[in-house]
């Protein structure tokens, strides 16, 4: 998507050159994904307006009430205070922020990412989810979106909030479904959206460099 930006704006093709937003996948994978007995849907992020929490915590609570599923809500921001003295129950837990291993745990031991901003560049997390084979639910205005999830068959998107309830929903009563999506998400962050992506890019467009400068 950033490459179709540069051409509309008349950069030459030879020009433009993939590096992508990267992550260290090689500290989320997995062998094998195995699913917590409880679904546990998974937020990672600024506890901020735009991130949208609230609306997810809302959705989550309309729908899974009485479902054996928990939301797990990692990070901190001027929300959190707001958030947890509202929403905290046993479904609704609120890990604060965590970091290294405490993290990569808790990609490991979800069934589902849930990343419903209202505005969203990109987002590393889903990098970090889908190489934990880790099947993300976001909304339409992700950035990584075009890269890791449209057609990718690795998560699903949502255009609005009640959409989102519903794919939660899916998710959640369709077990061959996740682990469809779950393969799908390992095999493209080891096989394809990883380090070896960016040094390929990394590579080309220093070779371009040197050969219009014209160094050997």
């Amino acid at each position: 998507s950033h490459k179709d930006l540069f051409r509309y704006y008349g950069m030459e093709e030879d020009r433009i050159f993939l590096i992508p937003m990267m992550v260290d996948n090689s500290r989320f994978y997995q062998d094998e994904k195995l699913f917590p007995n409880i679904f546990t849907f998974l937020y990672v992020g600024r506890l901020v307006k735009h991130k949208n929490v609230e609306n997810l915590i809302l959705k989550f609570n309309e729908h899974f009430e009485y479902n054996n599923a928990v939301l797990k809500i990692v990070g901190s921001g001027n929300e959190e205070h707001y958030l947890r003295n509202k929403y905290s129950s046993d479904k609704v837990l609120f890990l604060g922020s965590l970091f290294n291993d405490d993290l990569v745990y808790e990609f490991k031991n979800s069934s589902c990412l849930v990343f419903p901003s209202d505005f969203e560049p990109w987002g590393l997390v889903v990098n970090e989810a889908l190489s934990s084979g880790l099947p993300v639910l976001t909304t339409s205005v992700v950035g990584a979106n075009n890269d890791l999830v449209k057609n990718k068959y690795t998560g699903m998107i949502a255009l609005n909030m009640n959409e989102f309830g519903e794919r939660m929903l899916e998710l959640y009563n369709n077990s061959d479904l996740l682990l469809k999506f779950s393969k799908n998400a390992s095999n493209l962050m080891k096989k394809s959206w990883n380090y070896g992506l960016y040094e390929k890019g990394l590579n080309k467009s220093i070779d371009k460099v040197v050969k219009e400068l014209g160094f050997d």
